[in-house]
């Protein structure tokens, strides 16, 4: 009777290890992807204004963890002021993509007289 409860308990302790590992998986994968996003997005607000359109395109990473397809658009609003959409495609049915929208202006030209 000890060893039916016993096998019972056990085999209820097996079934919740296995979904703790299994979302402890997702999260590592998901914190890795949140990662990559970050680094992407931090170079593109330091690229000097003018080298944006350079980067337009996609660009498949099939290396690391986390495979997946980057995207970039760069769209002219007003003179001096461009939008930037990161789009971030990770091949793992299991992770939505991500989109990051932001604006980057053009820098004024600096002038000593020009404080302000």
């Amino acid at each position: 009777m000890a060893l039916t409860i016993f096998a019972m308990v056990t085999a209820g302790i097996a079934g919740f290890t296995t979904q703790v590992a299994r979302g402890s998986r997702f999260n590592g994968l998901a914190s890795v992807r949140t990662g990559a996003l970050a680094g992407q997005i931090n170079r593109l607000e330091v690229l000097p204004y003018d080298s944006l359109p350079s980067r337009a395109g996609c660009m498949s990473i099939s290396t690391g963890l986390v495979p997946r397809t980057e995207c970039i658009v760069v769209e002219d609003i007003v003179v001096g002021r461009r939008r930037v959409t990161f789009i971030q495609r990770p091949n793992n049915t299991a992770l939505r993509p991500d989109t990051v929208i932001f604006e980057r202006t053009r820098p004024r030209a600096y002038h000593p007289l020009n404080l302000f």
